[in-house]
């Protein structure tokens, strides 16, 4: 095999900028919804399905038991709210050059909301299935003795802050983002 694998920088930088910002931008909100309802679904499904299981032997154990349901739940809701977010900064729309170009600002821009869509769908991917699985243990636990529902309760809050901490990074990175 002869010659270069890859194509030089020059021509990726031409399909980057080729791109509106403002597609950036909204793969970013699509991203952030689609990757925590990803996560908190499959959270969901670890969680109920050992509720499910384990509320045969222990049928007292579903209402409480709810409440890790409901940590997964608003993991999709992290998602909403910062999706929320960067569609506001991208109220403005902007001006294309002579040449078809946009702005650097405007791509800086797009090119911040998509990376911090990026981040939080990942992040609340990653704190739904840490819920759900902790979740599951949760559930399977308290069928087998009920005092230990709290001691793992405390661990699920600390897996659902990973989502917290990726809204507020996401948060963080959109303030930069100037659409305008």
């Amino acid at each position: 095999m002869a010659g270069p694998v890859f194509p030089p920088f020059s021509a990726l930088w031409g399909v980057f900028t080729a791109v509106s910002p403002f597609a950036w931008g909204g793969l970013g909100c699509g991203l952030s919804i689609a990757l925590s309802i990803i996560g908190a679904a499959w959270g969901i499904l670890t969680t109920g399905s050992s509720i499910s299981g384990a509320a045969i032997r222990s049928p007292e154990i579903r209402s409480k038991n709810l409440i890790s349901v409901i940590f997964c739940e608003a993991v999709a809701i992290y998602g909403v709210i910062l999706a929320i977010i960067m569609s506001g900064k991208m109220g403005a729309a902007g001006v294309m050059a002579d040449d078809g170009t946009y702005p650097y600002s405007l791509m800086a821009g797009g090119y911040t909301l998509f990376a911090a869509g990026l981040t939080v769908g990942l992040g609340n991917m990653a704190c739904g299935m840490s819920v759900g699985i902790v979740g599951s243990s949760c559930a399977i636990a308290d069928a087998q003795n009920s005092s230990l529902f709290v001691k793992i309760l405390v661990i699920e809050i600390f897996a659902s802050a990973l989502g917290i901490f990726s809204v507020i990074v996401g948060i963080l990175m959109s303030q930069k983002a100037v659409m305008s």
